[in-house]
């Protein structure tokens, strides 16, 4: 299939990104300098946050000869500055075939002391989202140590790439808030979510989960793995270490919330606060409140499938007509990259987009409504700190559907008496 604008990032920026949930981690590129540097511009665009990227920068005769000189200078440079080196490949250094496993043997042989993961992540295939897991997995295979206890407060939660830091946040809350321990992994909420250090400087990651409580995370009485990416690998790390997997897929429609309010309530042992009733109220309020502005609109959403799927949940349960663009093959979804998705959608009758900043130009340029959402997002501020998971932020997903359809000219608008318009 022929791609003209790739609707898609890749899958070493999203290697980069879960490791930037590891707390004190330098995410190490092997590549040319600019692999790194136009991912560390876009994700800066996007959070706001510096991004303490390095790269081995490889030359023409590096990528001939293998590049494992370079990788190694690059961690001597850099081995004193963080907790955690994390090592990714780039196309280039995949295509001159470096075999990374050799030089990890031999590095750790003579640093025995040194956190130090890597993985293979060529960016002629995959995505952000396959990145993203191929470095959880990781972390998880090379760090946690088998417990010989459980920890009935501990609480495992393997948040995918497309949860916003501020929905880590709101889900350390809801999780705490049953007297439980949560610990993420990755953990982007304490990394990216955006908090003032009061270090002016800093080589590493501020935040993330820690290294030693990353050790213990089979000590869990339970996993709770978000969003369709986690699914296979939560899985796998439940039947590894023998602890109970629960998945979902949004936690923004009404059935998956309760449930999981339900799965913390039977392992605390406690009853939800009062808050969260109050929090249920209002969103059945919104949902009632904006159920007329749906019937008979239709959507558009492009991007990685756990993206698509995490919005056509409830654009389904509000029976909004969806069109959807994915990256990558899925039973359900159609796959194309931007142009297609500009070409399915000026042939349609949409009335909202849903999709990061390059989506929502398209948009803009057909005088469609967007909604501005995943990565990147680089011309709001605002997006890492989203919440649209829970009762509140399901809320407030339905009430940014509803305002992009009353923002369309053709939505039906309130009556305004010419009494009222001369007061206007």
């Amino acid at each position: 299939m022929l791609t003209i604008n790739p609707n898609k990032m890749s899958q070493p920026a999203g290697a980069a990104l879960a490791f930037m949930g590891v707390k004190g981690m330098i995410p190490l590129w092997h590549g040319v300098q600019g692999c790194t540097a136009f991912a560390k511009i876009l994700f800066i665009s996007h959070f706001r946050e510096p991004m303490p990227f390095r790269n081995t920068a490889i030359s023409q005769t590096n990528v001939i000869m293998g590049g494992e000189e370079n990788i190694e200078l690059s961690l001597d440079n850099i081995k004193n500055q963080a907790d955690i080196i994390g090592l990714l490949t780039t196309g280039v250094a995949e295509t001159s075939g470096v075999d990374l496993n050799t030089i990890f043997r031999r590095y750790k042989r003579n640093n025995p002391n040194l956190h130090f993961v890597y993985i293979n992540t060529p960016d002629y295939e995959g995505n952000l989202a396959t990145g993203y897991a191929k470095a959880t997995q990781v972390l998880l295979n090379s760090l946690v140590k088998t417990g010989s206890i459980t920890n009935p407060r501990q609480v495992a939660v393997f948040p995918g790439p497309y949860i916003t830091p501020g929905e880590v946040e709101a889900l350390r809350v809801m999780v705490t808030d049953f007297d439980l321990d949560p610990v993420f992994c990755p953990d982007l909420g304490d990394s990216l979510f955006g908090y003032l250090s009061e270090k002016r400087f800093s080589p590493c990651s501020s935040g993330g989960i820690e290294v030693h409580k990353l050790t213990r995370l089979s000590e869990s009485c339970i996993v709770l793995s978000i969003g369709s990416t986690m699914k296979q690998l939560a899985e796998k790390f439940g039947n590894t270490h023998n602890i109970p997997v629960l998945h979902y897929n949004n936690l923004n429609v009404l059935e998956e919330i309760d449930h999981f309010f339900q799965t913390l309530g039977w392992i605390s042992q406690r009853p939800p606060l009062e808050k969260y009733h109050r929090q249920r109220w209002h969103y059945l309020d919104t949902l009632l409140d904006t159920d007329f502005y749906f019937h008979g609109k239709r959507a558009a959403v492009a991007g990685d499938v756990e993206f698509v799927k995490r919005w056509k949940g409830p654009l389904d349960m509000l029976e909004v007509n969806t069109i959807t663009v994915t990256n990558q093959q899925e039973p359900g979804l159609e796959k194309g990259d931007y142009s297609d998705f500009a070409n399915k959608i000026s042939n349609s009758n949409i009335d909202f987009v849903i999709g990061n900043s390059h989506v929502a130009k398209i948009a803009e340029e057909l005088k469609i409504p967007a909604i501005r959402c995943g990565i990147p997002v680089t011309d709001r501020f605002g997006e890492p700190q989203s919440v649209r998971i829970g009762y509140e932020g399901a809320a407030r997903l339905l009430m940014e559907c509803a305002n992009a359809i009353i923002q369309a000219s053709h939505c039906p608008q309130p009556y305004i008496s010419n009494l009222t318009a001369t007061l206007l």
